[in-house]
């Protein structure tokens, strides 16, 4: 194994000068002296044999061409440096620290619960940060580097984000107690098209739904749109509409004190992929490799 002719302190000295503009810059930075960025970054140059900035007299400095070409390879190993070190202190001291997770809101109140109970049992060091949204949202602060890991539908996701599977949730179709088709084993979407129904209409929800009816080649009469699992629940259970739902909650009471019936679809639909995202570009972590481990032998089978 070849020895590398360059150091990563130069290629930090190099950055240093290149972002902040002048030697005095990037030594305070680097808590280093002068002499000592100066030498670092003529010995960079000399071993590439490429001169990588112009010293210009009071104006500070500037990236040669051969410098604009090598700043953002030097920034990339860097960056790789300090990730190998952190995961070497992670592997050495256990998990710890904070860790952003999201999750879709309907799914969060079937999923978040037991998982951060059992999580933070096992991983005692590492504080979980949670939020709930929708995916667009979600997916944004992702790729924002804000969150570490979400919990999502595999449906309409930005380029960027690699994908676990974690579960698959099999629609249902929910129906209030005295529906005249509440007492048939299974209920057929095409049937029920004809009849009013209570739509969440948020992102992906709307999407699964509306590929789902397409599928099938029907119109269902929308009659009210919701953004809320919970108050779907209570409309259907009123006589409202029937639902289209995936999440099945451990009660079929609902917040109004009227009940619901859960039916199986007829039809043949496919089941829909939850999966724990985290953006492509930044390596996988110790704790988002753990994290998604933990969630596949974890998550709840509601």
């Amino acid at each position: 194994m070849h020895s590398s002719p360059f150091t990563l302190r130069q290629l930090e000295y190099f950055v240093a000068a290149a972002e902040l503009g002048t030697i005095t810059a990037a030594a305070q930075s680097c808590f280093v002296s002068q002499t000592a960025v100066s030498l670092g970054i003529a010995e960079l140059e000399r071993v590439l044999g490429v001169q990588l900035l112009m010293r210009q007299r009071a104006k500070g400095i500037a990236l040669t061409p051969a410098g604009r070409r090598l700043i953002r390879d030097a920034r990339a190993l860097l960056g790789e440096a300090e990730q190998l070190s952190a995961r070497a202190a992670e592997d050495s001291a256990g998990l710890s620290g904070s860790f952003g997770l999201g999750c879709f809101t309907t799914l969060s109140p079937f999923i978040l619960g037991s998982l951060m109970i059992e999580f933070t049992r096992q991983f005692p060091h590492v504080s979980l940060d949670i939020q709930e949204d929708d995916q667009p949202m979600l997916s944004e602060a992702l790729l924002a580097g804000n969150l570490d890991v979400a919990i999502l539908y595999d449906h309409l996701l930005p380029d960027g984000l690699d994908r676990v599977p974690v579960l698959e949730a099999r629609p249902h179709v929910l129906l209030p107690t005295g529906h005249s088709m509440a007492d048939q084993p299974t209920v057929s979407l095409v049937e029920l098209a004809r009849e009013p129904m209570v739509l969440i209409d948020v992102s992906p929800s709307r999407e699964n739904w509306a590929a789902m009816v397409n599928s099938l080649g029907i119109s269902p009469q929308i009659g009210i749109r919701t953004r809320s699992f919970e108050l779907t629940r209570c409309l259907v259970s009123e006589g409202f509409g029937y639902a289209v739902l995936l999440q099945r909650p451990m009660t079929t009471t609902t917040y109004t004190g009227s009940g619901v019936v859960v039916k199986e679809i007829r039809e043949d639909v496919a089941p829909r992929r939850i999966i724990a995202a985290y953006p492509s570009e930044l390596r996988s972590t110790k704790k988002i490799e753990t994290f998604v481990d933990f969630a596949r032998a974890h998550m709840p089978q509601h």
